[in-house]
């Protein structure tokens, strides 16, 4: 049974965060999985995909950060307006570094359609770019109900502050 305190530390979390969190360790060990295998069997798919997920990496750090900002109760009489648009600057610098990327990504195919190289272990790539698949997936199932404002069982079950407050992690 977990202690009192950790019971106490895990209800100051909301069932987003851990959530956030949980997405967060996933796409960490995906990441570094894909870019290692992509580099071991010469795979710019899985090379590319394992940067795809950094920028994932990067949109949940930005997430639980400016959801921090955004959500500050004390605010100095300095505060702006500008706190509760964090999420939307998140928003914009993660959209720069996908263009970013994508431009890089796109470079290195024009080059490798110029000189093709073998892909040196099809099986790994296979099984590693399956299995980063089914992280994208558990990803659209673990956030599928954000941004639903029209009655949905996750709105009307949280909407209350109290049901908020009593909401342990996850």
């Amino acid at each position: 049974l977990p202690s009192a305190g950790a019971v106490a530390a895990m209800g100051r979390y909301s069932g987003k965060t851990c959530r956030l969190i949980f997405m967060l360790v996933l796409t960490v060990g995906f990441f570094v999985a894909e870019l290692v295998s992509g580099y071991l069997g010469n795979s710019i798919a899985l090379v590319s995909d394992s940067f795809n997920m950094l920028s994932d990496l990067i949109s949940l750090c930005v997430g639980l950060s400016t959801g921090r900002i955004a959500r500050r109760s004390r605010r100095g009489p300095r505060a702006t307006y500008g706190y509760s648009r964090a999420e939307a600057v998140g928003a914009l610098s993660n959209a720069v570094f996908l263009t970013a990327l994508c431009f890089t990504i796109f470079v290195e195919a024009i080059l490798r359609l110029a000189r093709p190289e073998p892909i040196d272990d099809a099986q790994l790539v296979l099984i590693v770019g399956t299995l980063g698949l089914a992280v994208n997936l558990v990803g659209l199932l673990v956030f599928q109900d954000w941004g639903h404002g029209h009655g949905s069982r996750s709105d009307t079950a949280s909407s209350s502050p109290k049901s908020q407050k009593s909401l342990l992690c996850c």
